[in-house]
């Protein structure tokens, strides 16, 4: 067995490989980039490599950097993980120059199936069902609109190298079929380092059904079951099941026999996973994922097999470490969300910044990559953790998960918990009443409960009050922690008066709403704030100051009791409030430095950390509301920063591959009043 393993890869995926490796006693190593050097997957691993700056392809994609540290900590095998350099043939390739085994499929394989076109052509061969459309490759721009012209609509360009939804637009009657090419370009490259698209035919409202496989590289392959990943969001799966039971016997064994064949026809050597969109009993085959899946996890669950070890073992022996009669069956059905870091009110925004709490229940596997005290960067995936829950039945297993994430706290940045909560309780998801569209058409319909002015009252008593106390993060000075709350405008507050309605001073915004804000005296205990023209009187009880874990509170406003629990900084508060998480930015209104950083309609600010791709305006042009002015990249995705309002642009403060900082000032409009 091999001595040593490096991970070329970070996040859950590197910590989940590297507990695999320290059960079958092969030391472990991992690489990082520089914002990495204090992450999750570092510490818990603990030889680990530096291999560049934060950008994936300095780092991660860079293939000199990672053999080289292969080589450094004396590894004598490389596991991709996925995503990052996982499909690329040239790696497989270097690595076996180097010594090294690439624990995956041979690079000849990598390149069949990591072309989506290739793939598509050979399953063509064997008689399987596919999705038609131009076979051949192109990051041609021309080349690709001729192509699309034939193609009914809606149509589908998905990056030849892509996967997890990178790379990939639907078109429909009426869009922008050039503006969405070029996107899609820019996307692969970024994500995979290759531009290249195929088009095709695209089938509306299929389920997602995927074979998992196992081959030995010499001809033997068998099937691990099967999942089914129908709940997804721009083609980024959210919700994952196994075994699939949505689908007749005879349509699953269909689906197993035509990805065993697959396997068979190129020695498949590994794990790898076979995808087809489904419509009743018809099946067409979509693309082969030659590695390790997000969604691995589900099929441990319900076989009690460790994927990863089964996965080891075979590309070192060569041979299946099981039989098909020793293949265990699957025992009821098990779930997987994934967790991430983004703002399901703002179009699922990628979200930055330090994860201060993060607690799990305890009933569900957690594959986390993060951990409190972490920080989410702009430059990679935004996956905080996977939680998977089992139960002997489909509504048993969502019904774990739906209690496991009531109990789940994430303060700190925003994250999509309180999506996924209201999402498993939807009727038809219970009733698996789901298709691949599902979740774009819920989202239409969906209507956010309401932030309520007591919840506002109690988190800003809360902020004010809990900023005012000691800090014992070692992470902060006293000073700084303070800062906000040194505010003369805050004299109401010192002076104890209760006499007159607390003087609106601060705006607390975020992505539920905006309420301007005032603080009264403090009587009996409570704490007079004002939210809008409503006054709440609000006690929040005491905390030991020691206490840096974000306990849960019960705060009392008007008599009603408000359970939450909170993070706070000196101009923002995290917050979960069971059903809800609420996070708000606070500004003093009195402040004339205030101008475009509240979110006033004049200015834009950049949504996150990234890098500007494209400044589509200049100083004193006139725009239109919605008009695009400028196009920035965060985390692998392309995002739009359009005007709010119909105006004349009056100064433009960023450029072309600029870096830009979350709430930086972008760009000011003057008006054009009606």
């Amino acid at each position: 067995m091999y001595r040593k393993i490096l991970i070329a890869n970070r996040g859950e995926i590197a910590c989940r490989i590297a507990r695999t490796l320290r059960q079958m006693d092969i030391a472990a190593a991992t690489v990082h980039s520089t914002v990495d050097a204090q992450s999750l997957h570092v510490q818990e691993i603990g030889e680990s490599v530096w291999i560049g700056d934060a950008p994936a392809r300095q780092s991660y994609l860079n293939i000199d950097a990672v053999i080289a540290a292969a080589q450094r900590v004396g590894a004598d095998a490389v596991h991709p993980g996925f995503g990052f350099l996982s499909e690329n043939a040239d790696f497989a390739r270097r690595c076996a120059e180097a010594g090294l085994t690439f624990i995956g499929p041979s690079p000849e394989v990598l390149t069949l199936f990591g072309d989506k076109a290739q793939a598509k052509q050979l399953a063509q061969r064997l008689g399987i069902v596919t999705a038609g459309g131009l076979d051949e490759p192109s990051d041609d721009v021309g080349t690709l609109l001729r192509a699309l012209s034939p193609l009914p609509r809606p149509c589908i360009l998905k990056a030849v190298a892509g996967g997890g939804g990178k790379g990939m637009r639907v078109l429909r009657e009426g869009d922008d079929a050039r503006a969405a090419i070029e996107a899609a370009i820019r996307e692969g490259r970024s994500a995979f380092g290759d531009g290249r698209l195929i088009a095709e035919r695209y089938l509306g409202g299929p389920r997602h059904i995927e074979v998992q496989i196992l081959g030995d590289g010499r001809g033997q392959v068998m099937h691990l079951w099967d999942r089914e990943c129908s709940l997804q969001r721009r083609f980024q799966k959210v919700v994952e099941e196994a075994p699939a039971t949505s689908i007749s016997q005879a349509l699953r064994e269909r689906l197993q026999a035509q990805a065993v064949a697959l396997g068979q026809a190129v020695n498949y050597l590994g794990l790898g996973t076979v995808e087809f969109a489904v419509s009743g009993e018809e099946a067409v085959f979509l693309e082969v994922n030659p590695r390790l899946q997000v969604e691995h996890t589900v099929t441990e669950s319900v076989t009690g097999l460790d994927l990863v070890a089964l996965q080891i073992r075979t590309v070192h022996d060569g041979c299946l470490p099981l039989s098909e009669a020793e293949r265990p069956e699957p025992r009821g059905v098990a779930v997987q969300v994934r967790l991430y870091a983004e703002d399901a009110a703002q179009g699922f925004l990628p979200a930055t910044g330090r994860v201060d709490v993060f607690d799990v229940a305890r009933d569900v596997r957690v594959d986390a990559g993060v951990t409190a005290g972490s920080v989410i960067s702009p430059h990679y995936d935004p996956m905080i953790a996977k939680l998977i829950a089992h139960g002997q039945t489909r509504e048993a297993a969502f019904q774990v998960m739906r209690g496991a994430l009531a109990q789940t706290s994430v303060l700190g940045v925003t994250s999509n918990r309180e999506f996924l909560q209201a999402l498993l309780t939807d009727p038809r998801v219970r009733a698996n009443e789901v298709n691949t569209e599902f979740i774009d058409t819920w989202l239409a319909n969906h209507q956010a409960q309401p932030v309520l002015p007591a919840e506002v009252a109690a988190l800003l008593a809360v902020w004010l009050v809990q900023g005012r106390r000691p800090m014992t993060d070692p992470g902060r000075s006293h000073v700084d922690a303070l800062g906000a709350w040194q505010d003369a405008g805050l004299t109401g507050w010192r002076l104890r008066r209760v006499d007159t309605l607390p003087a609106i001073t601060w705006q607390a915004s975020g992505t539920a709403g905006a309420w301007r804000v005032g603080f009264g005296g403090v009587m009996n205990d409570a704490q007079q704030v004002r939210v809008d023209d409503q006054v709440f009187q609000v006690v929040v009880p005491e905390i030991d100051g020691r206490d840096s874990s974000s306990p849960w509170l019960s705060v009392n406003v008007d008599g009603r009791a408000v359970r939450l629990r909170a993070s706070v900084s000196e101009a923002h508060i995290s917050a979960d409030l069971g059903a809800r998480s609420l996070a708000l930015d606070l500004q003093a209104l009195r402040s004339r430095s205030m101008g475009g950083g509240d979110g006033t309609r004049d200015k834009m600010r950049a949504p996150m950390m990234g890098l500007i791709i494209a400044v589509h305006v200049k100083e004193g042009d006139m725009v239109q509301a919605g008009q695009r002015l400028a196009t920035m990249e965060s985390m692998k995705m392309e995002m739009t920063i359009s005007a709010p309002v119909t105006g004349r642009v009056s100064w433009v403060g960023c450029a072309d591959k600029d870096k830009v900082e979350r709430h930086q000032d972008l760009f000011r409009i003057e008006a054009v009043q009606d």
